[in-house]
């Protein structure tokens, strides 16, 4: 059988990740391991997706010419748990349907969201609305029970502990972010958190596509805690000309989320997600920043 070849960005991902040899090593098994998957699913391979590093997904077609994704991941165990949160989600419809799963591998196969186009923030008020329907479609109240996940702490731990990598850099010397401010803040929430929620957690721009109706998540992390993280990390880093105080009136009325909390969080995620030499984004977070004093987030939520 003929596979698609692998992009050279993705090779280069994949080595950045691994490392040299075991990159190279598990590159090299990937065309047989494409096809032994074609063959048992019985699928028509066309391409493999340009973006990503922690997997390769092909986009293929299954018997009756439905698309598809063959989603090979670099991690197992991820792969595994990224299958059964889409599970979780199939009753509404936010995510892509798991069609066939290989658990040994943690190799599965995917319905594809079409067009399949990167849902960028560029829309105003009415992307906020997309977000938020997403958000409602992906806590139903049908959903079965939740598969186990990581603790929502765990990861905005990681968050800030790449934030702290970052801010190591002398050019971050003079800017407005402040780890300790965001820990204090951080550390209020999770003591605060009453109703924990299955989370995506990594619930961005770039995990979200478009299909003429809706937006659909792809690529979750996934956690379990407060919801209002959730939308927080969508606030702090979404595209387009639009403030962080414009996102936080709009989404503010969703009927899952808190508005102190909201804001409490966005300023976390947003101190995490900053960069000086980004803009318009660090523009964007500079301005929320700036104009926020922890004491008064914590405040409003004891």
């Amino acid at each position: 059988m003929d596979v698609p070849e692998i992009p050279e960005r993705l090779e280069k991902a994949i080595i950045f990740l691994r490392g040299e040899d075991d990159g190279r090593t598990w590159l090299a098994a990937l065309p047989s391991r494409m096809a032994s998957y074609a063959d048992r699913w019985d699928l028509q391979l066309h391409e493999v997706a340009e973006g990503g590093a922690m997997s390769c997904c092909v986009y293929c077609s299954t018997p009756d010419g439905t698309p598809a994704v063959l989603k090979i991941p670099v991690d197992e165990t991820a792969g595994r748990s990224e299958a059964l949160l889409l599970d979780h989600w199939a009753s509404s419809s936010a995510s892509p349907d798991v069609l066939h799963r290989d658990n040994e591998s943690g190799v599965f196969l995917m319905s594809r969201i079409l067009p399949g186009a990167t849902a960028w923030a560029a829309e105003g008020p009415e992307d906020s609305r997309r977000f938020g329907d997403l958000l409602t479609r992906l806590n139903p109240p049908d959903a079965p029970p939740a598969p186990s996940l990581k603790d929502l702490a765990d990861i905005a731990e990681m968050r800030l502990d790449w934030a702290r990598d970052r801010f190591a850099d002398p050019r971050y010397a003079n800017d407005v972010a402040s780890i300790k401010d965001a820990e204090t803040v951080l550390s209020t929430l999770l003591a605060t958190t009453t109703t924990h929620h299955v989370l995506h957690a990594d619930l961005q721009a770039k995990n979200i596509l478009t299909s003429p109706n809706h937006w659909h998540a792809i690529d979750p992390m996934g956690a379990t805690g407060d919801i209002n993280a959730e939308a927080a990390l969508w606030i702090a880093i979404q595209d387009g000309p639009t403030t962080i105080e414009d996102r936080l009136t709009e989404l503010s009325p969703h009927p899952l989320l808190s508005p102190p909390r909201l804001r409490a969080w966005t300023y976390v995620l947003a101190t995490a997600e900053y960069r000086p030499y980004l803009p318009p984004s660090a523009v964007r977070i500079e301005g929320f920043l700036s104009q926020r004093a922890p004491a008064e987030l914590t405040a409003c939520l004891r």
